[in-house]
C-alpha cells in the first residue's frame, strides 16, 4: 500500500477545480438574491462571518467530496479496463487494495452529506442526488457511450447548480439565474466535447467492457466530428455570458472586468482542440493535445466564470 495512493486515486486536481464552479455560482446568486446575504440575525459567534461565507465554503467542499468519492469508485468499477488504458492508477498498479477504495468512497461521501446537510436540507438532498448519479454512471451508465459522456459532464457542471439552487433554497424556492445556466452550459459542452475526444484514445481498452463509446460505434471521423461540435457550443455559450449581462440592468451585472482576461485564452485553447482533431482525428497524439487543450480551455473558463462576477462590485 501506498498512502499518497489515497490522494491519488481522488485526483485532488480536478476535484479542486471542479469545486470552483460552486464559489462562482454562489457569487451570481448574490447579485440576484442580494438580501439574503444581508442577514443581521446571523450569529456572530458562528466560525464564518457571514451566511455567505458558510454556503461558499461549505458548498466548496461538499463538491470535492462528493466528486472525490465518485472518482474512487469510478477507479473501482474501472480496475480491468485500467490495466490497459491506465496501468499507473493506483487500483491497476496495486498501491491499494478494491477493499480500501471502497472504504475510502464511502468515508467521502459521507462526509460531503453531512456537510451538504449542515448547510441546509435542500442542501443535503442534491447532495445525495449527485451522488447517486455519480455511483450510477460507474455501475451501469459509463458503458452506454454518449449517455455515459453525458454524465460526466453534467456531473463537473453540476457545480453551477448546486450553488445557485443552495443560495436560493433559503427563500424557499429554487430558481437559476440566466447567467448561471450559461455558466453550465459553457461547462457542459466544453467537457462533452473533451469526452468524446478521450474516448477516441481508450478505444482499445474499451473493448473489454463493450462499451457502446461513439468512436467504437461510428468511428473515429464521426467522434471527431461530435468532439468538435460540442466544443463550438460551448464557445457559443460562452460568448454569450457577456453579451447577455451587458443587456441586463446595471444592479444585476453579473460579470466583472476581470472575466475578459481569462475569456479570450479560453476561446483560443477550446478553438485550438477544435481545429486539431478535426484535422488529426487519426493521430493518438493529436488526441491527447486536443483533450488537453479543452481542459486548459476548461481551467480559463472556470477562472473567468470566478473571477468575473467577484469583480463585478457586489
Amino acid at each position: 500500500m501506498e498512502p499518497r495512493a489515497y490522494l491519488e486515486i481522488t485526483r485532488p486536481h480536478n476535484c479542486l477545480m471542479g469545486g470552483l464552479t460552486v464559489l462562482s455560482s454562489v457569487q451570481v446568486a448574490k447579485v440576484f438574491y442580494g438580501l439574503f446575504f444581508l442577514n443581521r440575525l446571523w450569529p456572530k459567534f458562528w466560525v464564518f462571518p457571514s451566511r455567505f461565507w458558510e454556503v461558499g465554503v461549505l458548498a466548496y467542499f461538499v463538491y470535492v467530496l462528493i466528486a472525490a468519492a465518485g472518482n474512487v469508485v469510478n477507479d473501482i468499477y474501472d480496475v480491468e479496463v485500467d490495466r490497459i488504458n491506465k496501468p499507473n492508477r493506483p487500483l491497476p498498479r496495486g498501491a491499494m487494495s478494491v477493499r480500501e477504495a471502497k472504504v475510502l468512497a464511502g468515508v467521502l461521501w459521507s462526509a460531503g452529506c453531512v456537510l451538504a446537510f449542515l448547510i441546509s436540507i435542500p442542501s443535503g438532498v442534491l447532495a445525495v442526488i449527485f451522488s447517486t448519479v455519480g455511483l450510477l454512471y460507474a455501475a451501469k451508465v459509463k458503458v452506454l457511450g454518449l449517455l455515459g459522456n453525458f454524465v460526466v459532464s453534467f456531473s463537473f457542471a453540476f457545480g453551477y447548480i448546486y450553488g445557485s439552487l443552495v443560495v436560493s433554497s433559503d427563500y424557499g424556492f429554487f430558481s437559476l439565474p440566466l447567467m448561471v445556466v450559461l455558466f453550465f452550459f459553457t461547462a457542459f459542452c466544453v467537457l462533452q466535447g473533451r469526452e468524446i475526444i478521450k474516448v477516441m484514445e481508450d478505444v482499445e481498452g474499451d473493448v473489454l467492457r463493450d462499451a457502446k463509446t461513439i468512436a467504437r460505434v461510428y468511428g473515429l471521423r464521426v467522434a471527431s466530428y461530435a468532439g468538435a461540435a460540442f466544443n463550438v457550443a460551448g464557445i457559443a455559450c460562452f460568448t454569450l455570458c457577456p453579451v447577455i449581462d451587458s443587456m441586463g440592468s446595471w444592479w444585476l451585472r453579473a460579470l466583472g472586468f476581470w472575466f475578459y482576461p481569462f475569456y479570450f485564452p479560453g476561446v483560443a485553447a477550446v478553438g485550438a482542440s477544435t481545429v486539431l482533431i478535426l484535422a488529426k482525428y487519426m493521430s493518438r497524439k493529436a488526441q491527447s493535445r486536443a483533450s488537453f487543450l479543452d481542459k486548459v480551455g476548461a481551467f480559463f473558463g472556470i477562472l473567468a466564470f470566478l473571477t468575473g462576477p467577484y469583480s463585478s462590485g457586489w
